[in-house]
């Protein structure tokens, strides 16, 4: 799996790999592992606010309202502790425009 993300500024491009000694998987299962596993990765980037819910989406090649759904099944708050009241409310403004697109 290889993805990049920005952090200070700059694109750092990040590859992450390993192996495991499981013999006779089905490719299916191989494809559904990796992209759990991918999704995880970017959760924790996420979480640890390295990457934004915007760029989560696209790493992860969904709607960033799935990442919110995913930020709720991974337990990870969709409020920064650290925002002004106004980055929140800039935030809660971009969410409302892009649930009012997706119920269209």
């Amino acid at each position: 799996m290889a993805t990049s993300f920005q952090n200070r500024n700059h694109i750092a491009p990040l590859q992450i790999q390993f192996t495991l000694a499981v013999h006779n998987i089905p490719q299916s299962v191989q494809e559904i592992a990796l992209a759990r596993a991918k999704e995880a990765y970017v959760m924790a980037l996420l979480e640890a606010g390295e990457i934004s819910s915007g760029k989560a989406a696209s790493l992860l090649g969904i709607p960033r309202t799935q990442v919110i759904e995913c930020m709720g099944q991974w337990g990870i708050s969709v409020f920064d502790d650290s925002l002004e009241i106004e980055d929140l409310a800039r935030e809660i403004q971009q969410a409302n425009t892009s649930l009012d697109k997706n119920s269209e």
